[in-house]
């Protein structure tokens, strides 16, 4: 495994996810800046990965054709200057829409930062993209942490300041790493539509779904949903919610070292992810007190993260010569849960058991998506 496109590709994952978590922990302080209700707020995320869908196709070419480096440089530049236009404005429509060119620097730095991770990672490929996800993922839960405790010094812009920071002190360490072999192919490659076709990497993306899916619309809300239901303060609400992205970096390098070393038992792995996934989600449901809160949304995460490496790397597998594309065409089904899923549950907020019944129905459908591991080629 090749450190330097590891670590360009992990920085480029910083970078860039540190937007998918930044709005959730502050926001009744951002509905109360833009004079719009929680619901609303919830767009913030929704239009942030509805900018996401666009770019998958022509992100993933061309990062096949000019490298993961180049457009992973281009991806973080992007989410600097959306954060830093972020922080001018409080109309929400302005708001939305600089949350969606953001969107834009986030999809096509997901896709750049899981190729560049992986070129020449050779069999340990599983692994490479492993340990790029959790790294990624756990800027989101830091995000989740700090973002409350920059509120005093930057009111409202605490979450875009951050984010512009962030970049900026990845972009020219990105500039350092080595450029990525092995994806300047000039292929035209299968078609998206062929692409998002193809029933091996459907099942890819539920898993994606179910996994990354769920545990950005969960860490999204988990803040306001333990204020109101335990009546934690924003700052222990952010330090519990950021354990669904944070042990993520324990729960994705695992997934893909378990890939790599019992590779015959992928499905039961995946089955036990799902199955703690939903337990961990009904636990913060039942509102156990801090310690079981804690132990609930460390148990998301790493259920979460386990399933990661293995959607990613077979995608790549599947799909070799247009790598890029085929990532981006399964990461469309976990943006599109993401973007339909983030405002209803945010909605359920505002109806009895304060989000409660949105968090319930994750759950429940969590575990049940343990059907689409039946025919998951391995």
């Amino acid at each position: 495994m090749r450190r330097g496109p590891l670590i360009g590709g992990c920085l480029v994952g910083i970078a860039i996810s540190w937007n998918i978590a930044n709005v959730g922990p502050v926001a009744t302080l951002l509905a109360h800046t833009y004079g719009i209700g929680l619901a609303t707020i919830g767009l913030l995320t929704t239009v942030l990965f509805f900018g996401e869908l666009p770019v998958m196709l022509p992100g993933g070419r061309a990062i096949d054709r000019h490298g993961a480096k180049r457009m992973g440089l281009l991806a973080v530049a992007v989410s600097l200057v959306a954060n830093l236009l972020l922080m001018l404005s409080t109309a929400p429509a302005v708001a939305l829409s600089l949350r969606g060119l953001a969107g834009l620097g986030v999809g096509l730095g997901f896709l750049a930062g899981a190729i560049y991770a992986q070129s020449g990672a050779g069999p340990a490929v599983a692994l490479a993209g492993g340990i790029y996800g959790g790294v990624s993922l756990g800027s989101g839960g830091l995000a989740l942490a700090i973002v409350p405790q920059l509120v005093p010094a930057l009111s409202w812009r605490a979450p875009y300041a951050s984010g512009a920071g962030v970049a900026a002190l990845c972009m020219p360490l990105i500039a350092l790493c080595p450029v990525a072999p092995g994806h300047r192919g000039h292929a035209a490659g299968p078609s998206f539509a062929a692409l998002l076709s193809d029933r091996r990497l459907i099942r890819l993306g539920i898993i994606l779904s179910v996994s990354f899916g769920f545990s950005v619309i969960l860490g999204n809300w988990v803040v306001t949903l333990l204020e109101r239901t335990e009546g934690m303060s924003r700052a222990t609400a952010g330090a519990i919610g950021s354990l669904i992205f944070l042990l993520g970096i324990v729960g994705r390098p695992a997934g893909g070292m378990l890939v790599r070393a019992i590779p015959r038992h992928i499905r039961k792995m995946l089955a036990a992810s799902f199955a703690a996934g939903a337990l961990g989600t009904t636990l913060v449901v039942l509102s156990p007190g801090r310690a079981g809160d804690a132990v609930a949304t460390g148990l998301i995460g790493i259920a979460a993260g386990i399933p990661f490496g293995a959607a990613v790397a077979g995608a790549t597998r599947t799909h070799p010569e247009a790598a890029g594309a085929a990532v981006g065409a399964v990461n469309v089904y976990a943006i599109t849960v993401i973007v339909c899923g983030a405002p209803l549950v945010g909605a359920t907020l505002a109806l009895p058991g304060n989000g409660r019944i949105g968090f319930g129905g994750l759950a429940a459908l969590w575990l049940a998506a343990t059907v689409v591991l039946r025919r998951l080629d391995t």
